[in-house]
């Protein structure tokens, strides 16, 4: 089996056709359809149903899939790999961060390692959980620190939990809920409400919080996926929030956001830190997951 095979072999399977396919990799469809050829002969199975000009992959193709999309990860993990050694560089980290981990857990172990490791190549990028995580399996990331927000099992994915992640209820300084101590669920029903949208399972916990005061959780005026948003209209406006605290930590510090001390049950979901199960773990990997746990310490 060579690796261009493999390539071909995705290509189709993304794109439903051997012309699409051929396209999207500059070659001709002769040439794509003789290596998926040549590829089912050596696996010895037909991997695609050829259905006039769309393929359908077959029970095998779905098998082989996640084998491939690892092999062509880690060929271009090893290109550019090579690639950084050539240059001077003798590693290479790519993290996807969750806005909830990435103002002090992970910028904490990253300046560890670049002090370890000077050489090392760093990229970092922002996301949500659940929309890296092909990011990772397809090897564009190394690693993934975030929230999980939906509970599921990948077999693919190596998850260890690094801690829990606290929600609350939070508001602008000025707020008039502002430093009134203990309150119910009940006494902020009618107040004006921002909500991050896709905020993920932690939302069934506030729900039921909500259903066992005999209330609905109140629809928000404005829902967002901004944090910079967020935090600007919280800042001396009149409304709330359901965020991780961890999120706002420097907010609080700074006296700008406040917490509104609310009677419920903590609302908490697990910060992850997750890997490929199929790739070899470099040794930077390794290093920058163990300043991670010195972080959160």
């Amino acid at each position: 089996m060579e690796s261009r095979q493999v390539r071909h072999f995705l290509a189709a399977y993304d794109m439903g056709t051997f012309a699409s396919a051929a396209e999207w990799l500059g070659l001709s469809q002769q040439a794509i359809s003789k290596s998926i050829l040549r590829l089912e002969a050596q696996l010895g199975v037909r991997l695609f149903e050829r259905d006039g000009r769309r393929v359908r992959p077959t029970r095998y193709a779905e098998l082989f899939l996640p084998h491939a999309r690892a092999i062509a990860a880690e060929s271009d993990r090893f290109r550019a790999d090579l690639t950084d050694m050539l240059g001077g560089r003798h590693g290479r980290l790519r993290v996807g961060v969750g806005p909830s981990a990435a103002a002090d857990v992970v910028a904490s172990a990253v300046k560890m390692l670049v002090v370890e490791r000077a050489d090392v190549r760093l990229t970092v990028l922002a996301g949500v959980y659940e929309t890296m995580v092909n990011d990772l399996l397809l090897g564009k990331l190394d690693v993934i620190v975030a929230v999980r927000q939906v509970d599921r099992h990948d077999p693919l994915i190596r998850e260890e939990v690094l801690g829990d992640i606290r929600y609350g209820v939070f508001a602008g300084a000025g707020h008039p809920l502002a430093n009134r101590g203990c309150m119910t669920l009940h006494d902020l029903k009618n107040e004006r409400w921002l909500a991050g949208a896709n905020i993920g399972a932690v939302e069934q916990a506030i729900d039921a919080s909500f259903h066992a005061g005999g209330m609905v959780r109140p629809q928000p005026e404005i829902e967002t996926t901004s944090v910079i948003f967020t935090l600007a209209v919280l800042d001396g406006g009149t409304h709330l929030t359901i965020l991780p605290e961890m999120l706002l930590a420097r907010d609080l510090k700074a006296g700008r956001i406040v917490r509104i001390d609310v009677d419920v049950e903590p609302w908490t979901r697990p910060l992850i830190v997750a890997t490929r199960v199929r790739a070899p773990k470099p040794p930077v990997v390794d290093a920058f997951m163990a300043n991670l746990f010195k972080a959160i310490g």
